[in-house]
């Protein structure tokens, strides 16, 4: 069972990094905190450019948040084998990855949505305005590299047990 879980969480993973019903914001990756993400000054009287980030912060914050839940959701099926799950464990266990699977494809779908907007937008900005909004967009790119981290720790903390 732990490879089925390993693969689901990796195929989620390589599709979210390959794109590259929402959470309350406030609930948002308890364990590593809300993305923090200032808008550059350059940036602060566009305010189509200034929504762009905050929607890309709740995409970011709902990327953490689903991940979260997960774990929290599938966590305890990762550490048996398929020959120790009951049907209704092994029941649990196909609804919550299929509820994952849901859920990540609308995150990733906006992703990618959203990589395509911000082509659109550069096209309106200035040579130092579009700085900003890569540095903004580096920001994401960390934060979603962060929480995969924290997440593979997860997965071999319990592999080591």
């Amino acid at each position: 069972m732990k490879q089925i879980f390993h693969i689901s969480f990796a195929l989620f993973l390589a599709l979210l990094m390959g794109a590259c019903g929402s959470n309350s914001k406030s609930e948002a990756n308890k364990c590593l905190g809300k993305i923090e993400v200032e808008i550059p000054a350059e940036l602060k009287n566009k305010p189509e450019v200034v929504k762009y980030i905050k929607s890309m912060s709740e995409i970011a914050d709902d990327y953490a948040l689903l991940i979260d839940n997960m774990f929290e959701e599938v966590g305890e099926y990762a550490e048996k084998d398929e020959s120790e799950l009951s049907m209704i464990d092994k029941v649990k266990l196909t609804k919550a990855t299929a509820e994952v699977a849901i859920r990540s494809a609308k995150i990733v779908r906006k992703w990618g949505e959203y990589q395509n907007k911000r082509t659109q937008l550069e096209e309106q900005l200035s040579d130092a305005e579009t700085e900003a909004l890569e540095n903004v967009w580096k920001r994401f790119e960390q934060r979603i590299e962060q929480i995969e981290a924290r997440h593979s720790e997860i997965i071999e903390k319990k592999e080591q047990k």
